[in-house]
């Protein structure tokens, strides 16, 4: 009986076991035919053929696993880029808002404007509500309090026909107000140009306006309107209406640009037209202000829905009175829709003289809870069941309830001026 050949490298034991048995034997001890008929069919010339079939057997099965190495590694690689994608987009983060609270500490000291910082937000939310979906943010009640009560506000002081200017326009959200009203132009003016483009969009997709829609990016407080709307001829000034919502707080970061902003609001508005708008209420601020001791270094209060953060103790240390009625900085935090976003007091009989400087008379100041309960009958047949149902609180009543009430129903106050004379620069 000859020998076993030597155990190639490539074969494993228990194949060379079964291939080179004792002839006529299985691994077993019980004949078998074919493992004689292999044996004998390995000639010298059939076995070096062999050896090269069974190289290539071998070299193609480690083809065939490779990619599964391959694809165990990339997915190993995946996991490890992506913890390192989220350690780098946390530490951005942390720097963004380090640089943000060093902004924020400069506009307090009045070292440098809250422009830049305003604009910044606003174009970082444009790009966050494209991604959101309105129907599941935490404020949806608030948010339906506030669209009801500016409808109520535009419905009253806007005519058919009219011209709108809209300062702080935003994303356009009023367009649809404005539509109810068969207004027949609407100009809209906005710093942050991420939310004039976001306008547009919106315009384009409502198919049933049917008024001339211009939208101008521009610093409507500090600069003169006359620069961006050049440009624009189709512009038709004077204006019917002048409207504000929730952003006239930033021309009050200086004397200065409070004027600026006023004299372009009278400037753009004919004799006999409002100027209507929302701002946060100065003696609920103060009212909030009051409760603190003169030891405290930066006034807070809110709650999980809202929070004011000023920067400093000014007001407690001067007697519980603003040392100016100008660029009296508080950051403002609301879920959802504001990160800390610095704004000024507006302390409102500054404004109110102010606006009679520039030929505007007061005609309506109202916190939004009063003007709400004060509007709402009249509209509970003109508003949608959708609209009704966002309204409604848990006890069947409609407004807010709860932190909202604090955040939307007290905090803000709606004002009315209506122009009585021109204004003629010295």
């Amino acid at each position: 009986m000859s020998s076993k050949p030597e155990k190639p490298v490539w074969m494993s034991q228990e194949d060379y076991e079964k291939q080179y048995a004792p002839l006529g034997q299985s691994q077993n001890g019980v004949p078998d035919h074919r493992e004689h008929t292999v044996f004998k069919s390995m000639s010298p010339q059939n076995e070096d053929k062999s050896i090269q079939e069974a190289d290539n057997s071998s070299q193609s099965s480690e083809f065939i696993q490779e990619p599964r190495r391959f694809k165990i590694q990339k997915r190993r690689h995946g996991r490890f880029d992506r913890e390192d994608r989220q350690k780098k987009l946390e530490l951005q983060k942390m720097r963004e808002e380090q640089l943000k609270k060093h902004d924020i500490e400069l506009a307090a000291s009045r070292a440098i404007n809250v422009d830049q910082i305003v604009r910044q937000h606003y174009n970082e939310r444009t790009f966050i509500a494209k991604k959101s979906r309105r129907n599941l943010s935490p404020i949806i009640k608030l948010r339906n309090f506030n669209n009801a009560l500016k409808f109520m506000l535009v419905d009253k002081y806007t005519q058919k026909g009219d011209v709108v200017l809209e300062l702080g326009c935003g994303k356009g959200g009023d367009l649809r107000k404005y539509g109810s009203t068969d207004i027949s132009q609407f100009i809209g003016i906005d710093i942050s140009n991420a939310s004039i483009q976001e306008a547009h969009k919106r315009y384009r997709s409502m198919k049933n306006l049917s008024f001339q829609v211009i939208l101008i990016t521009a610093d409507c407080f500090g600069e003169s309107l006359g620069p961006a709307v050049e440009p624009f001829a189709d512009c038709r000034f004077p204006c019917d209406l002048v409207s504000c919502q929730f952003s006239f707080h930033y021309a009050f970061e200086s004397e200065r640009k409070a004027r600026r902003s006023l004299l372009n609001v009278s400037k753009s508005l004919k004799v006999g037209g409002h100027f209507i708008g929302t701002i946060p209420d100065s003696e609920f601020i103060r009212y909030k202000l009051n409760k603190f001791t003169k030891d405290v270094e930066k006034p807070s209060w809110g709650n999980s829905i809202y929070r004011v953060t000023f920067e400093n103790s000014e007001y407690l240390k001067n007697d519980y009175e603003f040392p100016s009625p100008f660029g009296q900085m508080y950051t403002y935090w609301l879920e959802d829709a504001i990160d800390n976003v610095p704004e000024y007091v507006v302390p409102f009989e500054t404004l109110r003289s102010l606006a009679d400087e520039y030929g505007m008379a007061l005609e309506l100041r109202m916190p939004f809870n009063k003007f709400f309960v004060q509007e709402i009958p009249r509209w509970m047949d003109r508003f949608s069941p959708k609209m009704r149902e966002g309204l409604k609180r848990s006890d069947g009543k409609y407004g807010v309830e709860g932190d909202e009430k604090e955040a939307a129903s007290y905090f803000y106050t709606v004002f009315v001026f209506r122009k009585v004379r021109e204004h003629f620069e010295d």
